[in-house]
């Protein structure tokens, strides 16, 4: 009996060993479906994370710039600038509570809320215009206080000898010695001309000698002293902000200014100044008007002409306030006066090309200013359009005025008995002498 229970026993073990393998090989399935299935999981969940709903590009944006910001020590940007992006235009100032005026978005065709993608790529534009951006400097684009009442400025330096007659000429070469500009005038074929009394170049300079002044006054002695119009020196600016060249330039001037006093010479005409951008333009008028007083305190009798300028960059005098603004503070206005120049005049914005903008010239000049102020005009055609700020003469008939326009010039008696200076792009006398023979053949008999 013994040898069958054996059996019995041996057969038991080999079903439980098989059963055991079984179970082993359903939990192991069981594992792997179990693992199968966390991946399975994680892989959608991976995907869901994808595809599920991005936040706003635009505060994702924002707050992105404002961390930059933060480390860099600044503010977050403010929306001040006018940029298109495809069919739409951004006002530059700051949307209102009110959601009317400022911030409008305006579309060229219809009118669309952009998508957030424009949307960011506005906010990331202004933030590059914005960062980099300079700070506004004092004096930029703000104007001289307009009066509420144009009085009159008084009456002026003492009126020039009458004739009733037009008096052209150019601006002619010192070489060699002062006195030879009646020389080199003639071969211009001019009745008045401009000079440097020195070299424009540079700070300092000669003084004049006896002998300069006595053979100036010999040769010169049959050429009316009021029609020659001396330029002041370029590196002058009598309202700058730097002290070192304040002080030059005040000094240059008296020299100058004595200069003229010696020779006999009335009148000597100089570009205001400039801002430079650091100081306000009514600063830097009243600057001027004092350096003008200073002078005036050390010299006599001379007349400081101020030039009228094409308001290029910081240059004060583009507008005839800025003139009047100086004159009102000069203390001895009969030693102050005007420069017309027709080139500045048309790139301040004055169309000379044309009969209404020759009326609107004269028109503020007499408003603003006074004709009693006038002392001489410069005659100048210009290579850039009206109202481009740009300071480019050009030939008589080849710019932009045009002869039409210079008709208008010679035509009117306000520029009767005054030095009419040409400074156009000539190199020769004999080019200089054709201008002034052009010039003279419009003027109406």
């Amino acid at each position: 009996m013994a040898p069958a229970k054996s059996k019995r026993k041996g057969r038991t073990n080999i079903v439980t060993k098989k059963q055991e393998a079984s179970k082993n090989e359903e939990i192991k399935k069981d594992a792997q479906k179990v693992s199968k299935k966390l991946i399975e999981d994680k892989r959608v969940n991976k995907k869901n994370a994808k595809t599920a709903e991005k936040p706003d590009k635009t505060e994702v944006v924002k707050k992105e710039i404002e961390k930059d910001n933060q480390m860099e020590g600044k503010e977050p940007p403010r929306k001040r600038i006018k940029k298109n992006f495809g069919s739409l235009a951004l006002d530059s100032q700051p949307q209102s509570n009110s959601g009317k005026g400022r911030g409008k978005r305006v579309a060229k065709s219809d009118s669309e809320e952009p998508s957030e993608d424009v949307k960011a790529v506005k906010i990331e534009v202004k933030e590059e215009t914005n960062a980099p951006a300079k700070k506004l400097k004092k004096g930029e684009d703000v104007p001289v206080p307009r009066p509420l009442k144009y009085e009159s400025l008084g009456s002026g330096p003492p009126p020039v000898p009458f004739t009733g007659r037009k008096y052209m000429g150019s601006h002619v070469s010192a070489a060699g010695g002062i006195w030879n500009a009646f020389d080199n005038a003639k071969e211009c074929n001019s009745k008045s001309f401009a000079i440097f009394l020195r070299n424009q170049r540079q700070w300092n300079a000669k003084p004049l000698d006896e002998e300069t002044v006595q053979k100036w006054k010999e040769v010169g002695k049959d050429f009316a002293p009021h029609l020659i119009l001396p330029h002041g020196s370029y590196l002058m600016n009598l309202g700058s902000p730097v002290p070192e060249v304040l002080q030059k330039s005040r000094g240059m001037l008296q020299d100058e200014l004595k200069r003229c006093q010696r020779l006999g010479i009335p009148h000597y005409n100089f570009h205001p100044g400039s801002t430079t951008g650091k100081i306000t333009r009514e600063e830097c008028c009243k600057t001027i008007a004092e350096s003008i007083n200073i002078a005036h305190s050390q010299t006599e009798d001379v007349i400081c002409v101020l030039e009228n300028m094409s308001c290029q960059g910081f240059t004060i005098g583009g507008d005839f306030h800025e003139l009047r603004l100086i004159i009102e503070h000069v203390k001895d206005k009969s030693r102050v006066g005007v420069c017309l120049d027709t080139c500045h005049s048309h790139a301040a914005g004055y169309d000379l090309s044309t009969e209404e903008g020759f009326q609107e010239f004269s028109h503020d000049f007499e408003k603003i200013i006074g004709w009693q102020f006038l002392r001489g005009l410069h005659i100048n055609d210009s290579k850039g359009k009206p109202g481009d700020h740009l300071d480019r003469h050009e030939n008589i008939g080849k710019g932009t005025i045009g002869l039409e326009g210079f008709r208008r010039v010679m035509n009117c008696d306000r520029f009767n008995d005054l030095p009419l200076i040409l400074e156009t792009p000539w190199t020769s006398n004999a080019g200089y002498a054709s201008e002034v023979k052009k010039l003279e053949s419009i003027i109406k008999r």
